[in-house]
């Protein structure tokens, strides 16, 4: 699979033709937690990568998040919690389909369970995690992801 996106910063092909794996964190929706308790955490696990683009950057990891919205309407959550990577609006939901990404029903809307999915560089899913139960860990169970797919190919 190889496609262009639209995100908070412009067009982006995926996977990262530029790096070895491509990270696509995807969330429910920003700040949903403060209307529906049971989806809080995405900002967590935002931030949480966020938190973590050193390691991501050592691995060659291309990072991305994906929500069902538009460009325009996370582009201010974004830029409010400084995220230093790009948010993908997929309001038809159509890439994360393509990958395979559960989802749920919240609020009359159908929108992305908390999750991830790693592509490498030809843009095979190598990794698809879920269920994420602490946002807190979203980047960290990832990075140990990839980690291990490391190991995989090492020994051959």
């Amino acid at each position: 699979m190889r496609t262009s996106v639209e995100t908070t910063e412009g067009p982006v092909t995926v996977p990262s033709p530029a790096h070895r794996w491509t990270a696509l964190f995807f969330i429910t929706e920003p700040g949903i937690g403060e209307v529906l308790p049971e989806l809080a955490g995405c900002t967590t696990g935002l931030c949480s990568v966020r938190d973590d683009a050193v390691a991501f950057a050592r691995a060659g990891v291309r990072v991305l998040g994906v929500s069902a919205h538009t460009p325009g309407h996370l582009a201010g959550f974004a830029a409010s919690r400084a995220l230093g990577y790009p948010l993908v609006g997929d309001g038809d939901l159509t890439l994360g389909r393509a990958l395979g990404v559960p989802e749920v029903t919240a609020d009359g809307r159908t929108l992305f369970a908390r999750s991830a999915v790693v592509l490498d560089a030809t843009g095979e899913v190598r990794a698809l995690i879920h269920p994420v139960p602490e946002p807190e860990r979203h980047a960290a169970l990832v990075l140990d992801r990839i980690a291990e797919l490391e190991r995989r190919e090492a020994r051959g």
